[in-house]
């Protein structure tokens, strides 16, 4: 199925390789109509995007991807997609902001630590960390407020010292676990705590991916889940199948995206054979149909064509 919005992407305003103006450039060229740039834990890039996207003739919609504490599952967090609220809202504004704070001190210790151990990296350059400090990364990176490896490394490559084949030895000698050393000063909102808040906000909010999540749709529904994705990487055929009945079995709204698959996942670049790795996927395979995207933009599910789909099914 070649679907028509991509609405789970990432940003250099989080950790995406592509600008909002080169998303929308290579979602249009993939052959998308509509597009959605879902930063994790910042709401930065919809401004630029929402500008591109009218040049380019896409529609689009604002979201961030959340993540969400929870006891509900083993892995102890949940990713959610939240569409179309006012990041403005007092309570959002804030806590974007801690999440922010978050991520960039988290990244200035992994950078110092790196530091600290020589900033040497012997794998595909001469000289990692020494040749760079934390003032030129900030410089380099502008305005953005959320900072990872990725703002990193971008810093790293526009001085040469690293080129696009370097990231997964830079990613994995300077962050990896390094990353979890670090305690971060403010918690990730519980599941039920997020809903509520992104409501209050004004928006919508969807789960993100659920790979071995379906069993739990029931419970996030009584909180007050608005809606799950459908057409991402992460779910193989079977789970696709059942997540989309669910969805429309519970009226919830579908959505859908490649994340940092396929070639708006700008992750091609760093492989000499990307066809095989974990991040190929089939052009215009992931992401939400016309129909599902639109009823996210008007917030209304269009009970006579899903009964058409589940007639069909």
């Amino acid at each position: 199925m070649k679907l028509y919005a991509n609405l789970h992407t990432h940003s250099t305003h989080s950790d995406g390789k592509y600008s909002p103006a080169e998303m929308v450039k290579v979602a249009k060229d993939e052959g998308y109509k509509a597009l959605a740039i879902t930063d994790h834990d910042t709401a930065t890039a919809f401004p630029f995007l929402k500008e591109e996207c009218d040049k380019a003739g896409l529609d689009c919609i604002f979201g961030v991807e959340f993540t969400a504490n929870s006891d509900l599952i083993n892995a102890g967090y949940f990713h959610m997609v939240a569409f179309d609220f006012d990041p403005e809202y007092p309570e959002m504004k804030e806590y974007l902001r801690k999440l922010s704070v978050n991520e960039t001190e988290q990244t200035k210790y992994c950078f110092d630590k790196g530091k600290n151990e020589g900033g040497r990296c012997e794998i595909s350059w001469e000289s990692g960390l020494d040749n760079i400090t934390w003032e030129e990364v900030l410089e380099y990176n502008g305005a953005i407020s959320w900072l990872c490896n990725e703002h990193l490394f971008r810093a790293m490559k526009a001085k040469g010292i690293v080129t696009d084949l370097d990231y997964e030895p830079f990613f994995k000698a300077y962050f990896g676990p390094r990353r979890y050393e670090f305690q971060v000063p403010y918690e990730f909102l519980d599941v039920k705590d997020l809903i509520k808040l992104v409501h209050d906000a004004g928006g919508i909010i969807l789960l993100a991916h659920p790979h071995r999540q379906l069993h739990l749709i029931d419970q996030l529904v009584e909180w007050g889940l608005d809606g799950l994705e459908v057409w991402h990487p992460e779910l193989d055929e079977a789970e696709r199948q059942e997540a989309y009945k669910i969805a429309l079995d519970k009226e919830l709204f579908v959505s859908g995206g490649s994340d940092h698959s396929g070639l708006c996942g700008g992750m091609y670049d760093s492989f000499e054979h990307p066809e095989e790795t974990h991040y190929y996927i089939e052009p215009l395979s992931s992401g939400n149909t016309e129909m599902h995207f639109n009823e996210l933009k008007q917030r209304k599910i269009n009970k006579e064509e899903r009964a058409k789909i589940i007639a069909n099914m």
